[in-house]
């Protein structure tokens, strides 16, 4: 674990490669996910792969040969989006959402965080970014995101994103 280690139950990543590899790291995947409560880390660990998979399919640009797959392993058939960019609610709309994400900026970010409260997990992602503010500079980007799980499967999502035009700022 000389490429990251957790403090306070959060991700610190020491080697910027983890920050394209990390879905393939099951040492990554399993210290994040780690809980002494059995049903907590089943819950972490499937937000984490679920993220894992589609970072995988961004990265490997093949969403549209396995979006529907994955989305049916983790998602219900009337899943609730509360993401003001996605078109509406439905395992249908999402797989016609995430067809859509764009292939052309990176690997996704890795989670580097999941904490658990009953039905809800939230999920905090982390990438550098470009300072706006200093020239030649970055800055820790943490996204957060949340999803109701019942039953092992998700069922809602809530997005920190603001609304957007098509095709631009981040995704």
């Amino acid at each position: 674990m000389n490429d990251f280690s957790i403090v306070g139950g959060v991700a610190e990543i020491h080697t910027p490669d983890l920050y394209r590899t990390w879905m393939d790291r099951p040492d990554y995947i399993d210290a994040v996910a780690a809980s002494p409560d059995p049903g907590t880390e089943a819950v972490k660990r499937l937000v984490i792969e679920f993220e894992a998979e589609l970072a995988r399919l961004v990265r490997d640009r093949t969403v549209d040969k396995h979006v529907r797959e994955v989305m049916e392993k983790y998602t219900v058939d009337d899943y609730v989006q509360h993401d003001p960019n996605a078109p509406g609610n439905g395992r249908e709309l999402l797989i016609e959402f995430f067809r859509h994400v764009p292939l052309d900026r990176g690997t996704p970010p890795p989670v580097v965080s999941v904490t658990v409260e009953g039905e809800l997990a939230c999920v905090m992602m982390r990438e550098p970014a470009p300072d706006p503010v200093i020239p030649g500079a970055t800055y820790d980007w943490n996204i957060l995101t949340l999803f109701r799980v019942r039953n092992g499967r998700l069922t809602e999502h809530w997005s920190a994103y603001p609304k957007r035009v098509p095709g631009e700022g981040p995704m």
